[in-house]
């Protein structure tokens, strides 16, 4: 009974092995037969001398692998080795709707990389075109490589590069060596040896030496980001941006060519044209429509002329240039410092017009003119070529100049102008609560003695080296001589005397680190493809 259930037991056991080894047999052979290559049209077939597993296809050729369709004139077909190449009018369609035509194609069914050959060679895929001359192409991965320079088109953009690849399925773009990407819609160019490019978000990225040209402007970077469709670029190391106003440098920079607005941080440099003026700071902030730049983080202004240079600093530089309205001017605040070749200033906040070359400085302005100074409540300097000219003193005017003797010539009004020739005092109108004290020398080295004037109106006027030349009363003058023995210190001070040449600005409190200008940097020349 045992060896009857052993035997019945065996033989099921061997039916069930037989029908899974049958079933498994069966997938192979489907399996198999669907890596094949599947001839569906030849009007010639032919069978090599050489190999009788190569056959030779002619006229109107269609075979098929796993979705993807190759036309040709002529094939040769390699059964075993699933292979195919392809002669005359090659075309290949995929499975997900992209066509890749050339002269000749090599189709390899076991990579399913398909290598297109010819003087022209072109891929298409939902409305983009690429050109090339060699193209090889994976149909499992969706990406395309091509290696003897190609040419993209699509109804917005045209992009030529030595080489590159295409990924179908992300749609996106990777070009190296000499891209040349053209905007058909305003004519702008990026020129770049790296770039990738992706079709649906419309973004390009670049690294290395990069420009973008347009009608508006140029930008140099060596690493970022370019939307093609809202114009927006967004830079990291250090880039420029040029247009007809302004020229913008940073370390990163966001800018937005349509709309010619832009920021740069980090070592920021900026020059205006028309005025020749250098800015440099922390963050710059740049608004081309609205003609503002704006600068602030120890801000420093640089203006050259005839040979002068002024310096100006601040917290914050802020510069309009309108030529519509004619509004050209430029505010600095706070904590003011200028230092010119013969003049320097300090205030809190300054307004500098450039339409007629006034500074309007505010907040405790201190002028000092080679050994004057000057302070009031607020003070309006007209300039010619970086030199003073003419000075509006308003409220608390007050003059100080010292003498060889190290003594302190003063002259006090509720207002006072200064006029100027050579950068030197020559004349200044005192109106309203005039006082003046002068000290008065033998040969710049004897003290004579002081004179202490008291006059509501008066005109001052003086030689060179600020020297007294003579005074003009408007009203009656109340005088004083005090001779040199009888001087004591309250005498020879007017009410609120205060000598500040500690807080003069120097030259080298005027300076930042030198940045490097990438618009001396030699652009390279790229020729564009065309197939």
């Amino acid at each position: 009974m045992f060896r009857k259930l052993s035997t019945l037991f065996l033989a099921s056991t061997m039916l069930v092995l037989a029908g899974l080894v049958g079933s498994l047999w069966a997938q192979v052979e489907e399996a198999e037969e669907g890596d094949k290559i599947t001839l569906e049209r030849a009007e010639v077939l032919e069978k090599t001398k050489d190999n009788p597993n190569v056959r030779k296809l002619k006229e109107r050729v269609v075979v098929r692998h796993k979705g993807a369709v190759l036309y040709c004139d002529s094939a040769y077909l390699y059964e075993n080795e699933t292979k195919v190449d392809a002669f005359g009018d090659a075309r290949l369609l995929g499975e997900d709707g992209t066509s890749l035509t050339s002269d000749s194609m090599f189709y390899d069914g076991s990579t399913r990389i398909a290598r297109a050959r010819g003087r022209r060679v072109v891929l298409i895929d939902e409305g983009m075109q690429l050109t090339t001359r060699a193209l090889d192409y994976n149909l499992d991965e969706g990406v395309a490589y091509y290696y003897a320079g190609g040419k993209i088109v699509d109804p917005e953009k045209t992009l030529t590069s030595q080489a590159g690849s295409y990924d179908t399925n992300a749609k996106v773009f990777y070009f190296r060596d000499e891209v040349v990407l053209h905007m058909s819609r305003d004519g702008r160019k990026v020129e770049t040896d790296y770039l990738t490019y992706n079709t649906i978000s419309k973004i390009a990225f670049f690294q290395g030496p990069t420009w973008i040209n347009s009608p508006s402007g140029t930008v140099y970077t060596e690493l970022g980001t370019f939307n093609t469709e809202t114009e927006e670029s967004n830079f990291r190391g250090r880039s420029r941006v040029e247009d007809d106003k302004y020229v913008l440098e940073g370390d990163t920079m966001f800018f937005n060519n349509d709309r010619r607005t832009g920021q740069a941080r980090g070592r920021v440099w900026m020059l205006a044209k028309r005025d020749s003026v250098i800015i440099e700071g922390d963050i710059g902030l740049l608004n081309g429509p609205a003609g503002e730049m704006k600068v602030f983080g120890r801000a420093l202004l640089r203006q050259i002329s005839n040979g002068d240079t002024l310096y100006l600093t601040a917290d914050t530089l802020f510069s309009v240039d309108r030529r519509e309205s004619n509004e050209r001017y430029m505010l600095a605040y706070p904590q003011t410092r200028l230092f010119g070749p013969d003049f320097q200033a300090i205030c809190d906040s300054l307004v500098y017009e450039r339409s007629d070359s006034t500074i309007y400085f505010y907040t405790d302005p201190v002028i000092w003119s080679q050994k004057s100074q000057l302070t009031a409540d607020s003070i309006a300097a007209l300039m010619a070529n970086n030199r003073l000219q003419k000075m509006d003193m308003r409220r608390n005017a007050f003059l100080i100049s010292e003498d060889t003797l190290k003594n302190y010539n003063q002259l006090k009004g509720k207002n006072m102008q200064a006029f100027f020739q050579d950068n030197q005092i020559r004349k200044m109108e005192v109106r309203g609560n005039g006082q003046n004290i002068y000290f008065a020398l033998e040969k710049d080295t004897l003290l004579i003695g002081m004179n202490r004037i008291d006059c509501s109106d008066m005109n001052v006027y003086f030689l060179e080296n600020n020297q007294l030349h003579k005074i003009a009363y408007i009203n009656k003058p109340d005088a004083l001589f005090v001779p040199p023995h009888e001087l004591v210190q309250p005498q020879t001070r007017l009410k609120n005397f205060r000598w500040r040449e500690e807080e003069r600005p120097q030259r080298r409190d005027m300076q930042r680190p030198s940045y490097l200008v990438l618009g001396e940097k030699v652009k390279k020349t790229y020729k564009p493809l065309d197939f």
